[in-house]
């Protein structure tokens, strides 16, 4: 899944859980609120790159590390903080035997 291939509520809950996280600060949480209200495409170049780097490289995953499925963005989060994993590999890796 490509960073652009999203709903729009999916994509903002996912912004949404890390700024309530608190894992935004500063610049990068100004430009998340700003995407999340007015979306991706009114970013200046220079917030582009802001978002790209401090948002979206270090809190998303493009595949699951297990079977290599894209990641919905309603996984994401502890996917990508957490475990590395779609929720239906980490439900099978986190079994009991």
């Amino acid at each position: 899944m490509g960073f652009n291939d999203h709903t729009d509520e999916e994509f903002n809950d996912f912004l949404n859980q890390l700024i309530d996280m608190g894992h935004l600060e500063d610049a990068a949480l100004g430009i998340t609120k700003l995407v999340i209200s007015k979306g991706e495409g009114l970013l200046s170049e220079k917030q582009r790159y802001v978002f790209k780097k401090e948002v979206l490289e270090p809190y998303t995953k493009a595949a699951c590390d297990r079977c290599s499925s894209s990641i919905p963005w309603s996984e994401m989060y502890d996917a990508a903080t957490e475990h590395g994993l779609c929720n239906y590999c980490w439900h099978v890796t986190s079994k009991d035997d």
